[in-house]
């Protein structure tokens, strides 16, 4: 196995337990418990942006920016 191929393994794991984390935190019954989960859904935010900031240093990943109609239309849709 390569390691970009590792990489890419490592961050779709990263994504799956951001997701859970987002999930539990949403059904936590005490601020407590929930403080807690949110403080280890940024630490999994973090450590995604880490691995995305080497892959793109090592050219894995080309991300292509969004245009300002694109931003503009998600703004919207926040907002609703």
């Amino acid at each position: 196995m390569n390691e970009k191929m590792i990489f890419s393994d490592i961050l779709a794991v990263q994504n799956q337990l951001a997701f859970h984390c987002g999930r539990l935190a949403a059904g936590c019954t005490t601020s407590q418990l929930r403080d807690t989960v949110w403080n280890v859904l940024n630490e999994e935010f973090l450590l995604q942006g880490e691995l995305l900031d080497e892959m793109k240093k090592r050219e894995w990943i080309h991300p292509v920016l969004a245009s300002p109609e694109a931003v503009n239309r998600i703004k919207i849709q926040l907002q609703e």
